[in-house]
């Protein structure tokens, strides 16, 4: 395991913060803004109509699940930031980024509530960078107010594990939500220190749909099986 908090910038993009590529991250320009924000106390699913019938359990809750594929990973292409496998089921592996920025989205329902979480491992043997905190962030529409969680990955194993535990949750309101966007935007950051960082594996993420006003999270009690009721692969 690498001690080192510093990697070489072989390869590394100019500048000492550079701005995601085009296309990179949901609403990735202004996140390092929203790192001002009061924490809480703590590829797109196109169907437009709602969650596909095998993605509603029978409690009526849907949700989705994000493979990597589906995923909006900033450097991607970038072998020397990241090794993308090409089988599905296997998880994407930071090799080293300065710059960690890992999004998706999904459209949402008014008057609905939704938990975000990531599945993680890491690759202890090359693993550096983790003593700063990574944030799992989430807003209804490019203009709404993120809700946000800060996770500590630097005693993370190679064993697969839920971020963060009690989820980052977020109601979509109507009064409170743009109009005319009705989109989950939600991430896996940390983009305000400049530290370089790799050895983390990504299996997937979680988006839950749970019933507006429950604070309780719906998918954080039970086995990993029934955690995983409800949800498409």
């Amino acid at each position: 395991m690498s001690t080192s908090s510093e990697k070489s910038s072989k390869g590394a993009p100019e500048g000492s913060q550079p701005p995601p590529p085009k296309g990179a991250g949901s609403g990735s320009p202004d996140v390092r803004n929203a790192s001002k924000e009061k924490p809480q106390s703590s590829k797109v699913n196109e169907n437009p109509e709602g969650p596909k019938k095998d993605e509603v359990s029978s409690e009526g809750t849907g949700g989705k699940k994000f493979k990597p594929k589906e995923l909006k990973i900033c450097w991607q292409e970038e072998n020397q930031f990241w090794s993308i496998p090409k089988e599905d089921g296997l998880p994407v592996e930071l090799l080293e980024v300065c710059w960690l920025d890992v999004s998706g989205e999904m459209p949402v329902t008014k008057g609905k509530a939704y938990e975000v979480s990531f599945k993680l491992s890491m690759n202890t043997e090359h693993s550096f960078g983790w003593e700063v905190p990574v944030t799992v962030m989430a807003r209804i529409g490019k203009k709404g107010k993120y809700e946000r969680k800060e996770i500590d990955l630097s005693k993370l194993s190679e064993k697969e594990k839920e971020f963060p535990p009690d989820k980052c949750r977020i109601e979509f309101k109507s009064d409170e939500n743009a109009k005319n966007d009705e989109t989950l935007y939600f991430g896996l950051y940390e983009v305000w220190t400049n530290k370089w960082k790799g050895g983390l594996r990504i299996h997937e993420a979680i988006v839950q749909e749970i019933p507006a006003g429950n604070n309780a999270s719906t998918s954080n009690t039970g086995s990993d099986e029934s955690r995983g009721k409800g949800i498409a692969a």
